[in-house]
């Protein structure tokens, strides 16, 4: 699985159909009072950032999506089916937020319909061929994933001869990176239940909003005496002048911003990293350990740091109800990785790997309940559009379906924006390890990007001839 633009997908030619919320569900939704729930701690940085870019003419890429194949031409009244059954199945489905004109503070309020009330229309898109069909899709995908006011997803299909293809769009409100793994398993299963095949009954699942009011009443027993807060606050103090995100220069003056553009790198082979993970492990390490001390070597050596800093994403989905769950359930770590003038590879590598147990008493206390308690040490604002870069590590071979991904051609796909920063997500699957980025197009960004992952390979395959 990699994760591509749709404007870039090696899509099939056929007849496109598009699935949106039906005019009774959106005025259902329109008349719909404002409900109990505050939207999570992510949603709300989320729409608070939608909402800064958009003051200053600019958009963020905001939203997720993903597309499969299916067999043969697409039954269409079967993923009409299929999708409303998935659309009811989660809680985040079923509204929306709203700005609340009376709080000067700027709050959401969350509205929503009862699943029963939730319908699916089904809209004939036409015959298209090659370049067509992505651009008729990225079109209708991006009016329709605008969650504020309105149900932010979309859903469509293009029906082939010999085979078609399912695709899936949603704003960040509905899901994150693990949603789209989930909503790719969930959707191919509830279509192939509908066109006859062996049924597999979903499993019992929790609503992503109600998950979100027992996140934030969780929260609040967090206060300064915490010992997170202490651990960010010696982040803040360890990185006193030093730079987040990525530590290269791409070319971009303060302020500024540029059209972010999918750029992957390949690391290494599946052989090649089970033989650094065996290496790794004489070497008291672990795999992401030494992967992490690559990119912090490559800082030091290309660019000159003494450190390398990053925001890494860790999952909260920790009951048997959350893992199947649609929405944003993560939260993130601070990490920050001296990088001494003689440190090697693994002597970093030992230091990454005990970093990421003493940052493990961040994992309870969502980080923008710090920026609650600690927000003036940090200088952070919801209101503005800067937002600090992550670096993310997956190991797909642990995803359930994963043998299914090459052969149901599964895409994730992104949305468009525009950001100073680059965003690092690194993917093991059973053949490879590879580096996903969102780049912004600027020569310099394009160009050190590369030079810095391809100097991290080349650092990890020196590790393998020991």
């Amino acid at each position: 699985m990699r994760m591509t633009r749709i404007e870039e997908l090696d899509t099939i030619d056929g007849d496109v159909f598009l699935l949106r919320p039906s005019e009774e569900s959106a005025a259902a939704l329109a008349a719909a009072p404002a409900n109990e729930h505050r939207p999570s701690y992510m949603q709300d940085q989320h729409l608070r950032l939608r909402r800064a870019m958009e003051r200053v003419g600019s958009a963020d890429a905001n939203w997720l999506g993903l597309c499969f194949d299916v067999p043969g031409p697409l039954d269409v009244a079967a993923l009409h089916r299929a999708a409303t059954a998935w659309v009811r199945r989660h809680e985040v489905m079923w509204g929306t937020f709203r700005n609340d004109p009376a709080d000067p503070d700027g709050e959401l309020t969350r509205h929503a319909i009862a699943p029963e009330d939730l319908t699916l229309s089904m809209t004939p898109l036409g015959t298209h061929a090659g370049d067509e069909v992505n651009q008729v899709l990225l079109k209708h995908f991006s009016d329709a994933v605008d969650p504020i006011d309105n149900f932010g997803y979309a859903i469509a299909g293009v029906s082939g001869e010999d085979r078609s293809t399912i695709f899936c769009g949603f704003d960040h409100c509905y899901g994150d990176g693990f949603s789209v793994l989930l909503a790719y398993m969930e959707l191919s299963q509830l279509y192939a239940n509908e066109i006859g095949d062996d049924p597999v009954e979903m499993p019992p699942v929790k609503g992503y909003m109600t998950y979100a009011q027992e996140e934030r009443a969780d929260a609040q027993q967090y206060g300064i005496d915490h010992p997170s807060m202490q651990f960010w606050a010696d982040y803040a103090m360890d990185g006193a002048g030093a730079k987040d995100g990525f530590p290269m220069d791409l070319g971009i003056a303060e302020g500024e911003r540029f059209w972010l553009v999918p750029m992957d790198y390949d690391i290494l082979t599946a052989a090649e990293c089970d033989r650094l993970e065996a290496i790794a492990k004489e070497e008291s390490a672990t795999f992401p350990s030494v992967v992490y001390a690559a990119f912090a070597l490559a800082a030091r050596d290309l660019a000159g740091a003494s450190a390398y800093r990053f925001f890494n994403p860790v999952a909260t989905r920790h009951t048997p109800e959350t893992l199947p769950t649609m929405g944003w359930m993560i939260n993130v770590l601070p990490i920050h990785i001296p990088v001494a003038p003689d440190a090697t590879l693994f002597d970093i590598a030992r230091d990454v790997r005990q970093k990421f147990r003493d940052a493990r008493v961040c994992e309870p206390v969502p980080a923008l309940r710090v920026m609650e308690v600690v927000q003036e040490a940090f200088g952070f604002s919801l209101e503005d559009t800067h937002r600090p870069a992550i670096v993310s590590y997956l190991d797909g071979r642990m995803i359930p379906g994963q043998e299914k991904w090459a052969q149901d051609r599964f895409h994730g796909t992104t949305g468009q924006g525009y950001d100073d920063n680059v965003n690092v997500w690194i993917n093991r699957t059973p053949t490879e390890l590879y580096v996903m980025c969102s780049v912004p197009q600027t020569p310099t960004a394009v160009q050190n990007v590369d030079a810095f992952f391809t100097y991290a390979s080349n650092i990890l395959r020196g590790a393998l001839t020991r």
